[in-house]
């Protein structure tokens, strides 16, 4: 009987069942999918840094190289397990062409380094995360160009400079540990020993990475501050092991938080939908549930009746979410699987997903048992002699139609509802503002990332050129015939030097540490600051926003710093954010000591009339090797990845949220309709007109999307903001301000949603035409 039962409400309710269906589907599907992103890139994270023997901690360094005294710290220092030093060939992207022999990389964001396998670790991996081995000839390319370039196995990749010139064929595609990621801007080619060789000998300067693995590695932050303070090579960025981990994890980390989000909003939306939906139904049988308390059915057993069908549908749903899951997992999984390699799958890949289902239909199963008590409120005399559960709790008011001024009758009469039982319509305000938010905020993000203000997170002013000089010989000598030239040109428009050293600070622990300090004129193309401003004069300086944590320092705090040899105290005058050198720098104008100077930038902006991009080959080739860089450039082709994926989860929340809106204001309105029964009969007997009933209906439902549009903007821009503060905290960026369009996030997006509820309402209340609302008075 109770199969019969549910069978027949599925039948009489097919498009509202299934409209259920889905959703609960899509929520488990979402979860499970999230689950199977965050099972994947654990998984296939650890089984790269395991696999390539990652480092440690890894000092970059530029100019001559201390061999022995490296030898002898090693020996000394308890802590470590291995050292090796890797020569990397730093090579001007205008001598390297890939795949394309008439178009080179000058145009690149990327510093292109050509280095041999390395023998102890830090090993380089082809796709199957096996160690590459490349003859005379061939060459690995890192795996982002496969995407950037469309690369193939068989391409030739060439170096040229001057007379020499080399040709490479494609055979393989590196993952590298250290720089996978597309956000980090150098990468590393494989070559064959003898090439190497050849390339070190005719083009490009060499870097070392001088890098080490500890015994233990939960004392990284005692062996950086011995390496710091023993006066060893340090003329370049440093990078450690917790860093590799989340510059590896960063892209796909964040699509699986997005689609976190999005399932437990959507989670709560089925909650609601199913609460609509069982309301609805014991709205309609209102009367048969009286007789079922009249004739002595047990309360327990009619609940069965009523949690049968739920709960078949709850497990059928959550089952069908996950069984798809497995598929569809693959194309939030295809990046990981091509940066990382796809890690064999355990048992927990399936196990934990699953757990995620079963969880979500626990929710959805206890939420059914809590609606259900409100069978404890029927009783058999009311429902027999009423039919309906009545109008519920309202709200008096001094809202008469007599007092009413300049709203039309219809309008009036749906303002006087909505606010005469708020409490049931702000279920449906809940919806939309959730709809809203799960709309404004993929999308908000998305603008965020491809705006050219995104480059101030990066701890460099906007400015529309940059130019980069690595520490070499010369190069010094090189800076200074660059600024005279370019302050000659007439296309130029404004410029900023900006020279990197190396300095000493007392951190919070009193051990003196590295820090990196920029030095210029920063009012030219000045900061975003979290707190305070630029620095002015010899005795302030800006902090990054992680090494301001490090240090303990706020705005007007001081710190003590070791520049030309003596001890110099600072004020703290801002607080920036930055995501690049590990989220760790620092702005002064302090003298320097062109002995610790690691490299030396130019910002550039040109005249309005100039062509940027012809402009930029000019510079490429009058300052060669120098490195030239249209930072509006360097944001597409290092977020670029991140950008297609979360453009993907966009179009997927906008196209969930529309149909959550649509079938809970269907759902809503079949609950309304059925409560309202003798409210429209009486109506229509005193003269009201379909056409004006539905205007009232549909006066209420527009004024719940309006109001719910204002708070789900209202929710976007102060949760949401938050919600991109906690994530940007991680990277050295706390304060990312989405970039809004508010034209489409205040205008075009409200009105959309709004839109599908006034149609839904006009499709909903069609049924007042059928159902015959004019017969009931007679009864």
């Amino acid at each position: 009987m109770l199969l019969q039962i549910v069978k027949r409400d599925v039948l009489r309710n097919k498009i509202i069942t299934g409209g259920l269906f889905i959703f609960i589907m899509l929520s488990s599907l979402l979860v499970a999918s999230a689950s199977h992103i965050i099972m994947e890139l654990t998984g296939s994270l650890n089984q790269l840094l395991a696999a390539s023997k990652a480092p440690h901690f890894v000092q970059m360094h530029s100019g001559t190289l201390d061999d022995s005294a490296l030898k002898r710290f090693v020996s000394e220092n308890p802590l470590v397990q291995d050292q090796q030093t890797v020569e990397m060939l730093t090579v001007d992207g205008s001598n390297v062409y890939l795949g394309n022999p008439k178009k080179s990389e000058a145009a690149s964001v990327m510093d292109i380094g050509f280095v041999k396998q390395n023998q102890n670790f830090d090993l380089l991996l082809n796709l199957d995360n096996q160690v590459i081995t490349v003859s005379r000839g061939e060459i690995a390319v890192p795996i982002y160009y496969k995407g950037q370039k469309q690369l193939h196995i068989g391409d030739k990749v060439n170096v040229t400079s001057g007379s020499f010139t080399r040709e490479f064929v494609i055979v393989d595609f590196v993952r590298d540990v250290q720089m996978n990621p597309a956000i980090v801007s150098s990468k590393r080619f494989v070559v064959n020993e003898a090439d190497y060789t050849a390339l070190r000998g005719n083009v490009g300067e060499v870097e070392y990475l001088i890098e080490f693995q500890l015994k233990d590695s939960s004392k990284l932050t005692e062996f950086r501050n011995s390496y710091q303070s023993a006066g060893l090579p340090d003329k370049g960025p440093t990078i450690d092991y917790p860093l590799f981990k989340t510059l590896n994890a960063l892209t796909d980390g964040i699509i699986a938080l997005v689609i976190i989000l999005v399932s437990l909003l959507l989670m709560v939306i089925a909650i609601l939908c199913l609460r609509f939906t069982m309301i609805a139904s014991m709205e309609e049988d209102y009367r048969e549930i009286g007789v079922m308390k009249a004739i002595g059915l047990p309360r327990q057993d009619i609940r069965r009746i009523y949690m049968a069908k739920y709960i078949i549908l709850a497990a059928l749903a959550s089952c069908c979410g996950y069984g798809l899951s497995l598929f569809t997992a693959q194309l939030f999984t295809a990046n990981i699987s091509l940066y990382l390699g796809a890690a064999p799958k355990g048992l927990l890949q399936y196990i934990v997903p699953l757990l995620a289902v079963s969880l979500s239909f626990g929710v959805v199963v206890l939420f059914c048992r809590l609606i259900l008590r409100r069978f404890n409120r029927i009783t058999a005399i009311e429902a027999l002699r009423s039919g309906t559960a009545g109008v519920g709790r309202t709200h008096t008011s001094s809202f008469t139609l007599s007092n009413r001024k300049w709203l039309p009758v219809n309008g009036f009469l749906g303002l006087k509802d909505v606010y005469s039982r708020f409490s049931m319509f702000g279920v449906l305000l809940l919806v939309v503002v959730i709809c809203l938010f799960m709309i404004i905020m993929p999308v908000n993000l998305l603008n965020t990332l491809r705006s050219p203000h995104f480059i101030s997170y990066m701890g460099v002013g906007q400015s529309t050129i940059r130019i980069d000089l690595q520490q070499s010989g010369d190069t010094a000598r090189r800076f200074e015939q660059m600024l005279t030239t370019l302050k000659k040109d007439p296309d130029i428009q404004k410029l900023s030097p900006l020279i990197t050293s190396r300095f000493k600070v007392l951190g919070s622990d009193d051990v003196w540490e590295n820090i990196n300090v920029e030095t210029g004129d920063f009012s030219i193309f000045p900061l975003s600051y979290i707190e305070g401003g630029a620095p002015e004069g010899g005795s302030a300086i800006a902090l990054s926003d992680l090494n301001a944590k490090e240090l303990n320092k706020r705005v007007g705090d001081t710190l003590l710093l070791k520049a030309g040899g003596k001890e110099r105290q600072l004020t703290v005058s801002g607080i920036y954010q930055d995501i690049t050198n590990g989220g760790r720098t620092a702005k002064a104008q302090l003298p320097y000591d062109p002995k610790t100077v690691m490299w030396y930038v130019v910002a550039v902006d040109v005249q309005p009339e100039i062509p940027v991009a012809g402009k930029i080959e000019e510079l490429a080739g009058a300052f060669y090797p120098a490195k030239i860089t249209y930072l509006d450039s360097y944001l597409a082709q290092t977020l670029g990845n991140t950008v297609k994926q979360l453009r993907m989860v966009t179009i997927l929340a906008i196209t969930i949220s529309i149909s959550i809106a649509v079938l809970i204001t269907s759902l809503f309105l079949k609950m309304l309709l059925a409560k309202d029964s003798t409210q429209i009969t009486i109506l229509r007997s005193i003269g009201f007109t379909v056409a004006d009933i539905r205007r009232q209906y549909l006066s209420r439902t527009l004024l719940i999307a309006g109001l719910g549009s204002l708070l789900g903007i209202l929710t976007a821009g102060t949760i949401g903001q938050s919600l991109v503060h906690v994530l940007g905290s991680f990277l050295g960026a706390s304060r990312i301000q989405l970039e809004v369009d508010p034209v489409l996030a205040y205008l075009i997006l409200p009105a959309g949603l709004m839109l599908a509820v006034a149609v839904t309402t006009i499709g909903s209340t069609e049924s007042i035409h059928k159902s015959g609302f004019t017969n009931k008075i007679a009864d």
